[in-house]
């Protein structure tokens, strides 16, 4: 097994954690004091397949991902294979899907001004008659709406639940980011 390590722009198939460190120490921008070999070391030992984040300073990490690939160019071609390989509940409209890189947030900030399906569910605070207490009830919440993106959709319709009488000002609504919220592209439509 090889290691694909990645800094910024840095990139190397090495094929020990010795290679890992030799790697990193060629790079200027990184004081090794700040590596932990051990950190490092248990995920190489480990079975884990999925990448390990190092950090070198408080905001920069380097990158290690364990690959069957014996060359630089062999691991690129794989790993793009795999980036593009469609996504099928992240689509757009019927016929185009994202790639699997992009983000949720990447997601719901791509502008298409036009018309889409959108829903929630939000937890609706109903006052109890005879406790006074307030119960939290996930109540469902689907539309169709126009809107210039994933994120102004959310926007818009949590601005429309909380103008409503009916929705009291203690109900609680999902995070943009979560499963709670989904919407979906429908036409575009010319400004």
């Amino acid at each position: 097994m090889n290691l694909y390590v990645r800094f910024f722009d840095y990139e190397a198939l090495v094929p020990d954690e010795a290679g890992v460190l030799d790697f990193l120490s060629s790079i200027p921008q990184i004081r090794m004091e700040n590596v932990s070999d051990k950190k490092l070391r248990k995920f190489l030992e480990g079975d884990s397949r999925y990448p390990f984040k190092g950090k070198v300073d408080d905001r920069n990490y380097f990158l290690v991902i364990k690959t069957e690939e014996t060359t630089l160019e062999a691991f690129q071609v794989a790993q793009q294979a795999i980036n593009h390989h469609p996504v099928g509940s992240m689509k757009k409209n019927q016929d185009e899907v994202l790639p699997r890189f992009e983000t949720r947030e990447s997601i719901l900030n791509m502008e298409h001004y036009g018309w889409y399906e959108a829903g929630l569910v939000f937890k609706r605070a109903i006052p109890g008659n005879e406790t006074r207490k307030f119960q939290y009830v996930d109540t469902p919440f689907r539309v169709r709406l126009k809107a210039k993106s994933g994120i102004d959709c959310y926007n818009r319709i949590v601005e429309h639940l909380k103008a409503r009488p009916e929705v009291d000002s203690r109900s609680q609504f999902p995070s943009v980011k979560g499963k709670n919220f989904e919407f979906r592209f429908l036409e575009e439509i010319e400004v």
